[in-house]
């Protein structure tokens, strides 16, 4: 997936807009970042965003997965990863942003979209 359309799918969920992170595009939902481009010398080429605090580390320490972390997250205690978009299957990556995006979304829209899909809150 490139990041045009990593983009046009996260807003496709409700109380999200564009945005951009230290001069890189990204995307917002009730004005904080769910998942945003990063092409620095640490990172290049990839999408960042946020995950279930929980399953951070088993995402990052499992060498068989595409998901990374660098020291700047660590630093600041993010529940941010990163993956370049090319090393994940596009439904895993959607997936992936789909969590995110139920990670950082206010308690009610989170739970009127869960409502509306028929899902569990």
């Amino acid at each position: 997936m490139t990041w045009s359309e990593i983009e046009a799918f996260l807003l496709g969920f409700p109380d999200t807009e564009t945005s951009t992170s230290w001069g890189m595009p990204g995307v917002k939902t009730g004005g904080r970042l769910v998942a945003w481009w990063r092409d620095q010398h640490d990172s290049p080429g990839c999408v960042a965003f946020k995950v279930d605090r929980a399953e951070l580390d088993g995402l990052v320490e499992d060498s068989s997965t595409p998901y990374f972390t660098i020291e700047h997250f660590r630093k600041f205690d993010s529940n941010a990863v990163l993956v370049r978009p090319e090393d994940v299957d596009p439904d895993e990556l959607r997936e992936m942003l789909t969590d995110a995006w139920l990670v950082t979304a206010k308690p009610t829209v989170r739970k009127a979209w869960l409502a509306e899909h028929g899902e569990d809150a």
